[in-house]
């Protein structure tokens, strides 16, 4: 902030958090429409994994009674039959579960790097408050430092160069403190 010009800069600040926010609320968002994607999909799976497990077992039992069966053709015919929409349908569900599985991982995996992103974000924006706060306070510093050294705009004031080029060594002692810290945290 010039210290002869009292309109404050434009806070470019504002816009950045804006920006993280927005992004944030859309991942959000996001994340809680896969999480009720993977919910529903969760339970279709598990309803096809209950119907695998009851065709193996029919065709475990099929199996056996064709094993056991000596009798009338049609009976055999009949097993064989059911044998094969056994088999078919063990398939038919195997195949889908797999499918479910390898779908819900990949939904997992999206919800994942969603959680990531949105945690990112979240470390982006109190970086980019904390610089704010910190681009603030040396501002405010700097305009007390000009108006401790009479050049506050008030024409009355005395300027004490002494003084200005001792607040102007801190000042730029401050800046560089303050850089060092932000490397150190980054």
């Amino acid at each position: 902030m010039d210290p002869h010009n009292k309109v404050p800069p434009p806070d470019n600040y504002a816009a950045f958090l804006a920006r993280l926010d927005a992004a944030t609320t859309s991942l959000s968002t996001r994340a809680r429409a896969l999480d009720k994607a993977l919910t529903a999909v969760s339970l279709l799976l598990g309803r096809y994994q209950r119907a695998l497990r009851g065709w193996e077992r029919r065709l475990v039992r099929v199996n056996e009674e064709l094993a056991r069966h000596s009798g009338e053709p049609q009976t055999s015919a009949a097993l064989n039959e059911l044998q094969r929409t056994a088999v078919q349908m063990e398939s038919m569900h195997s195949a889908q579960v797999l499918r479910l599985t390898e779908k819900l991982s990949l939904m997992q995996g999206r919800l994942d790097a969603i959680g990531r992103s949105v945690r990112e974000l979240e470390v982006s924006r109190a970086k980019l408050d904390t610089s704010r706060r910190l681009s603030q306070d040396r501002e405010n510093l700097s305009k007390a430092l000009y108006e401790l050294a009479g050049t506050g705009g008030g024409g009355a004031k005395v300027p004490d160069l002494g003084l200005r080029n001792d607040l102007k060594e801190a000042r730029e002692a401050v800046i560089l403190a303050e850089a060092l810290l932000e490397v150190k945290e980054s």
